[in-house]
């Protein structure tokens, strides 16, 4: 019996999909090339791998089981490979990064510039995610996301915490009186959902002083956009809850006023949520260091506290 590991690979995704349209397009070949490999491993295997019933499939007793042994030694293999990888004077591979828009926008201008000049044997592949998509990993390596998945077997390492600050146009307090407190902001035009996966309602606020709260939110504008709702704020629609780190050049210039002055922001956690792994690999590890390097180097406010697992 001989089993090519790009035909158990093929297998593997075919039975997480249950779609031969979707695993065919992922992996960039024919549906009729899919459906002869599979055609192929099960007459390798003498078993029925799949029922199939018209345009739907579902995996057969056997096949669970063999799905269960196919991952198993698909991950040991992958480890393997990744450890004499690791042992050499390069670290070498891939990883596959999903995250939002404006903080690939914001990495791409020096990050991860940097990090492909120190590691050139690292290819990077760079995918950017609408905040639905944030509650679980999709086909990325390594998330970065303030949101925690809802898949439990990911892992969810905290990376940094991060400060966002409540933002308007000089022009939009001088018409509409500028706020003293939070609480006051359920009588004003708020940019709201500015990075969540569905409209908000209300906004968590905490006080330099220890002092926190909620406050109710209403706004003629909803954007699930970062970019959006500091575009909007700056052209004098209404406070914006935005990253601090991200409107700190837009504050320096006049386009937007930090409203409360620091007294009064909310915290958030930023994730590198990847699958569950026994073996981490290094060229894994490195980037999530120097992500954190990199975010404590140019910003003194976000609180690194990603520590390396040891194996």
């Amino acid at each position: 019996m001989s089993l090519q590991i790009d035909t158990l690979r093929m297998f593997c995704l075919l039975a997480d999909k249950l779609s031969f349209t979707e695993a065919a397009d992922q992996l960039n070949i024919s549906q009729p090339t899919l459906s002869r490999k599979i055609s192929q491993l099960e007459q390798s295997v003498k078993l029925r791998l799949f029922h199939r019933g018209g345009s739907q499939i579902h995996l057969t007793p056997q096949g669970v089981i063999f799905r269960e042994t196919c991952q198993r030694m698909l991950q040991e293999l992958d480890d393997t490979v990744d450890g004499l990888h690791d042992t050499s004077d390069f670290i070498r591979g891939d990883i596959s990064i999903g995250l939002l828009h404006p903080m690939a926008r914001w990495l791409s201008q020096s990050f991860f510039r940097e990090f492909c000049q120190r590691h050139p044997n690292i290819r990077l592949h760079l995918t950017t995610l609408h905040p639905s998509l944030l509650r679980g990993i999709g086909n990325s390596d390594i998330m970065i996301s303030p949101l925690l998945p809802d898949d439990l077997s990911l892992v969810a390492k905290p990376l940094f915490k991060f400060r966002r600050i409540f933002c308007a146009s000089p022009d939009y307090l001088d018409r509409c009186n500028r706020p003293y407190h939070p609480k006051e902001l359920s009588t004003y035009q708020c940019i709201t959902n500015t990075n969540a996966p569905k409209p908000e309602l209300n906004w968590y606020w905490q006080g330099e002083d220890g002092t926190n709260g909620v406050v109710d939110v209403k706004g003629v504008m909803s954007t699930d956009s970062v970019d959006v709702a500091t575009n909007l704020a700056m052209s004098g629609l209404g406070i914006a809850l935005l990253p601090q780190n991200q409107v700190k050049a837009h504050i320096s210039a006049g386009y937007l006023v930090d409203v409360f002055d620091g007294a009064f922001g909310q915290w958030g956690q930023m994730h590198a949520v990847y699958r569950s792994r026994q073996y981490l690999p290094t060229r894994f590890r490195v980037f999530m260091e120097e992500l954190c390097e990199f975010f404590q180097r140019t910003d003194a406010s976000a609180i690194v506290i990603w520590k390396e697992d040891k194996e």
